[in-house]
């Protein structure tokens, strides 16, 4: 028997994270007289910022090392787990990696009554609004926290790392006991606190698991490509159609690479008040993923599809409340909120405002230190 357990996690951001994770599921296993081993797994080498990346581990109690490495060790991908953990809940809407090619179901690996256990602070009704179908039943976990990002060998110590063990030796004892995570965990950091955290996480992971019937969820709304095996290439290579160059004003204006979107790497989305905006033009010029489309009003669409979340348009805005990025959860499509504004400034002026809410997160100039939370600003429409 082999149980295999993946963890999704933003490269770079969570890389440190989920190795960690990978590496204790092992040792810890080790320990219950199991062999295991893990890996990571790339989605582009090197990683890059936001772009979700898997790292495994494989445990089994009847096979020898050599057996288990040949098995499970070959393979770049593998083709379903027990136990899917996923670090950063806004990759419940669809993960990109550059690897694997098109935006992906966060659960596609997850097999007939396997887990998906997600660390998020949303119920699982709606995490199940942006989360494929599956055609058997599966189980949906959560497990109550927020995204702990940080940095290239840079480590936020949080206890997400204790908890999430936790919570799989409450998904799927098979792996690793609760029994066996506390031992590790006092052994190697003398710290009472951190089994404590992990058996709090078990606990409470075992009342927040849900059944998922193949009726819930959405039928997923991306085109996922099949790749050419390698003995169906063909003599001269693969011909890769370029991206037509073209621009006009508006939403969707300029011609951009429907291969590779990666809006699907942000955690956080920019809100945008067109009617505090000053057209500076800073977002548009200062966007690294050239997500703002220029309008035939001095204005600057944006264009989620495309935006990383990356905070600098927010940053560079001059403006009070103009741009505040928001938890991308609270979104359920990628329209234009420039053609919204357009239609019902009012209307759109008061979606804005909800969406934002009475709090603005603002991220550390220190890599690794995480973020801050401050009151915001209700800021009246312009007369």
């Amino acid at each position: 028997m082999i149980k295999r357990v993946e963890v999704q996690y933003r490269g770079i951001f969570q890389k440190t994270l989920g190795k960690y994770i990978g590496s204790d599921i092992v040792q810890i296993a080790s320990r219950m007289g199991k062999v295991a081993f893990s890996n990571g797994r790339y989605s582009d080498a090197p990683e890059r910022n936001g772009i979700p990346c898997k790292y495994f581990a494989f445990v089994s109690p009847d096979l020898s090392e050599e057996e288990l490495e040949a098995e499970c060790g070959s393979s770049l991908d593998i083709a379903d787990v027990d136990v899917s953990v996923v670090v950063d809940d806004t990759m419940a809407k669809g993960v990109e990696p550059w690897g694997w090619h098109g935006i992906r179901p966060v659960n596609e690996k997850v097999g007939h009554k396997s887990c998906l256990l997600m660390v998020t602070r949303h119920d699982h009704e709606h995490l199940l609004k942006f989360t494929a179908k599956q055609p058997f039943p599966y189980r949906l976990a959560t497990l109550e926290g927020d995204a702990s990002l940080a940095g290239l060998w840079v480590f936020k110590d949080d206890l997400t790392r204790e908890r999430c063990l936790g919570a799989v030796a409450a998904v799927d004892p098979a792996v690793i006991s609760i029994e066996a995570v506390e031992e590790y965990l006092l052994d190697t950091t003398q710290d009472a606190d951190r089994a404590r955290a992990a058996r709090d996480a078990y606990d409470t992971t075992l009342r927040r698991i849900k059944v998922v019937t193949p009726d819930q969820g959405i039928d997923w709304p991306h085109e996922i490509p099949v790749l050419p095996k390698w003995h169906e290439f063909e003599e001269g290579g693969v011909v890769v159609q370029g991206v037509k160059r073209g621009f006009e004003l508006g939403p969707r204006g300029q011609n951009r690479n429907d291969g590779f979107k990666h809006g699907t790497s942000k955690t956080q989305r920019p809100v945008v008040r067109f009617d505090l905006c000053i057209k500076c033009t800073l977002c548009w010029l200062d966007c690294p993923d050239e997500c703002f489309d220029p309008t035939d009003d001095g204005l600057y669409d944006i264009n989620y599809e495309v935006c990383t979340g990356c905070h600098k348009c927010a940053e560079v805005c001059p403006v009070k409340e103009c741009i505040v990025m928001v938890d991308e959860m609270q979104f359920e499509d990628d329209k234009s909120p420039w053609e919204q504004h357009k239609k019902d400034p009012a209307g759109y002026i008061q979606w804005a405002e909800d969406k934002k809410g009475p709090t603005r997160i603002r991220y550390r100039h220190v890599t690794g230190e995480g973020f801050e939370t401050v009151e915001g600003v209700t800021v009246p429409a312009k007369s």
